[in-house]
């Protein structure tokens, strides 16, 4: 209900778009999920949970010869999370995107205002799109395209709204939210005929206290090589300065990958995600932290690693293989990942566990109704070991867990000029 506030401001703005482009589309996601160990496997006593989740959008996206905006209000709810006669309400309501951009020529532009970073693969800044809020950032971007040239510089500065503005008159500390207080970050990306390779360069500092502030810088790089049928992915990110606890950090991120093309409808890939873990006894943090990456793309669709679920800073070596099947309005996928810690994993009584975690399958499945309506669907199990429950502090269960979720998405243009 909160969407319709903007359109009598919509239809009193149409006169003035006669002369550029203007687009106006919605988006209505409801998903179904049945969660049986998802994050985290569940205790013996747990029940599974079952729910229905829904994102509400709207996007309106203006654009000129110099001036492009873009503004997403979203409404995000549990379906029955209020009475049906209610005064107050407990979805999220907020603003998913809200910026606009000015084209000074064909090469340069300047973007300001909240706003999703989507880059490469998505393995550091990702948009997080599976999750129903996503993920956006208020920042200052300055952009550069010259042919296969493209350099992208950001900044950013986050303060709370625990003291409201006329009463803002000292202090910058921000310590309220688990999100940077600063952040800049630099990526250049350059294509060549059948290879990219792209440059990503980000720091960020986290206040803890009024008079501390941790910095933590991540640089790295991403590759790709196109040998039709075959194509070769690459990674490698180093992390130093400090992590939010204020120690040394000094971490790594490798990735490899392979995708084979049988034809226009099967593809295989095979590939290896390496993340390194914390060890014992030592005075600097060697866990790799990806940051605002979208890892449910990554780690297993079930969410056991990275993706807000802490598997107790033990790294991650991931065996996967990657199936996926396309034809006409139907795609289907099937992915198979090994998981093993990267460092050791003890029990409370000292006693060290085998490294290996677990193995997860995922299925997914796909119809295109119309251009504009689509069902998807999926199903993943994870048979685990004890040193996952271990890591988890969840203990009880009996090896197994599982997912499954079925989402319907309506993407309708509603008014187009």
């Amino acid at each position: 209900m909160y969407l319709c506030k903007f359109l009598p401001l919509l239809f009193l703005l149409l006169p003035s778009f006669s002369w550029a482009q203007f687009k106006l589309s919605a988006e209505i996601r409801p998903r179904i999920e049945f969660r049986d160990g998802f994050k985290r496997p569940l205790l013996a006593n747990e029940k599974s949970a079952f729910f229905i989740e829904q994102r509400s959008r709207l996007y309106f996206a203006y654009h000129s010869d110099q001036i492009e905006l873009m503004l997403a209000p979203q409404d995000i709810r549990i379906w029955g999370n209020t009475d049906q006669a209610t005064k107050t309400d407990r979805s999220l309501f907020n603003m998913a995107q809200a910026w606009a951009a000015y084209r000074f020529n064909e090469h340069h532009r300047i973007v300001l205002g909240r706003m999703e970073l989507d880059y490469d693969n998505a393995r550091i800044l990702g948009n997080l799109d599976w999750a129903q809020q996503g993920r956006s950032h208020d920042l200052m971007k300055y952009e550069y395209h010259k042919r296969s040239t493209t350099f992208h510089l950001g900044a950013a500065f986050n303060q709370t709204d625990s003291l409201p503005e006329p009463t803002k008159l000292a202090g910058t500390y921000y310590g309220r939210l688990n999100n940077y207080k600063t952040m800049q970050f630099a990526w250049l990306n350059q294509h060549f005929k059948k290879h990219q390779i792209s440059i990503l360069a980000l720091n960020e500092g986290r206040q803890y206290a009024p008079d501390t502030v941790y910095y933590n810088q991540t640089v790295g790089t991403y590759s790709a090589w196109s040998f039709l049928p075959i194509t070769l992915t690459g990674e490698y990110y180093f992390q130093t300065g400090k992590n939010k606890q204020g120690i040394s950090s000094r971490a790594h991120l490798a990735a490899i990958a392979a995708k084979y093309r049988f034809n226009a409808v099967w593809q295989i890939t095979l590939g290896d995600d390496f993340l390194t873990g914390d060890k014992p006894n030592t005075q600097t943090n060697e866990a790799f932290d990806p940051l605002y990456g979208t890892q449910h793309k990554f780690y297993g669709a079930m969410d056991y690693f990275y993706a807000g679920s802490g598997h107790a800073n033990k790294g991650l070596n991931d065996l996967f293989i990657r199936t996926s099947w396309t034809h006409r309005f139907i795609s289907a996928s099937l992915d198979a990942h090994y998981f093993h810690a990267t460092s050791a994993i003890y029990t409370t009584n000292n006693t060290q566990l085998d490294g290996y975690l677990g193995t997860e399958l995922d299925a997914t499945l796909s119809y295109a109704v119309d251009p504009s309506f689509s069902i998807k669907g999926g199903y993943s199990h994870l048979f685990y070991n004890v040193s996952l429950a271990e890591i988890k502090q969840q203990k009880g269960r009996d090896g197994h867990a599982s997912w499954a979720w079925i989402m319907f998405v309506f993407k309708p243009i509603l008014f187009q000029q």
